[in-house]
């Protein structure tokens, strides 16, 4: 191998897995004394930093001490019997679950948060660890923190918020992508969670070095890839885990795909053909109708259609 190639090479395993409202006087939904979450703002009527766990850990892509919280963003008025449909989102490296409430129309809150808590969606953003970044040697793989605070917001407060588990909802980009793309496909829910759509941008569907080797890059390039992809097993892979009881997923990126092999330095965190092989493993179940993938699409246009997308996707009341 050439060292031009040996140098593009050498970020291979970092890359892969490091990727107005008006003030309310009260909250604008109905409470109870015994199940509301802590830290109520009016001014953005959500809930900051709710725990849903005790673990702390030293977050190496933020340089950071993080906690398992969540922040839950409310919508003006819940008009379904049922309950209001709830939208859990994951965000990307380097950033924290934290979303300003900045009214610019460019916003991660304008384009993500007020587009669904204005069709009546409660938006919850959690903190988490990632399976391979968090990962200690001798300790379970750290891959259940969004399953365990999805768990924690039905248990704890989907009543009192008067909310709908049974249409959830899961979006992410990046790492929240990957890691609420795998938590939707293989998650042990409690209560009535169902998760009925999932909407990513960036996804990584695989977590697994071997697999990754063999379906995304050359043959006489894997040993290359291998010798520099970050290996823990158990930390799970979406395309092994696809079932005839998936949920549909639409899942974007802001390149395009390649749909061949492609050498091992092609292969980097947001590689398109990750969301273009995991809908053909949907396609493998009999469900190519349920998997979008789409490719060209910049970080501005993530979230366009989502909210859409959703609503036709939520389910009446049995």
């Amino acid at each position: 191998m050439n060292a031009l190639r040996s140098a593009r090479l050498k970020p291979i395993a970092a890359a892969l897995f490091a990727a107005s409202l008006a003030p309310l006087a009260t909250p604008a939904h109905a409470v109870t004394a015994d199940a509301t979450p802590p830290g109520y703002n009016a001014n953005c009527n959500c809930y900051r930093n709710v725990a849903y766990g005790t673990t702390t850990w030293y977050e190496p892509t933020t340089r950071k001490y993080a906690k398992q919280v969540m922040d839950i963003w409310m919508p003006a008025n819940i008009t379904r019997a049922e309950g209001a449909p709830i939208v859990y989102y994951g965000h990307p490296n380097g950033v924290g679950n934290y979303i300003a409430m900045d009214t610019a129309p460019g916003s991660l809150w304008s384009r993500l948060v007020k587009p669904l808590t204005d069709r009546g969606y409660i938006v919850v953003s959690y903190e988490f660890r990632h399976p391979v970044v968090n990962y200690v040697a001798g300790n379970p793989v750290p891959r259940y923190d969004i399953q365990k605070a999805i768990n924690f917001f039905t248990n704890n407060y989907a009543s009192t918020l008067v909310a709908d588990p049974a249409n959830s909802f899961i979006a992410g980009q990046s790492r929240g992508a990957g890691l609420g793309l795998l938590t939707a496909l293989t998650g042990a829910f409690t209560g009535s969670t169902k998760v009925q759509g999932i909407w990513t941008y960036q996804a990584q569907t695989s977590f697994n070095c071997n697999e990754m080797a063999k379906t995304y890059v050359i043959q006489s390039d894997r040993d290359a890839f291998l010798s520099q992809c970050v290996q823990v097993d158990g930390a799970g892979s979406s395309l092994q885990s696809v079932s005839p009881s998936s949920p549909p997923v639409v899942t974007r990126y802001e390149r395009a795909f390649h749909k061949v092999l492609v050498p091992a330095s092609e292969v980097d965190v947001h590689y398109p053909d990750f969301g273009w092989q995991l809908c053909k493993r949907y396609g493998v179940q009999g469900l190519s109708a349920q998997c979008s993938p789409v490719e060209n699409v910049s970080d501005a246009d993530a979230w366009i259609g989502m909210a859409d997308y959703f609503d036709q996707h939520v389910q009446p009341a049995m």
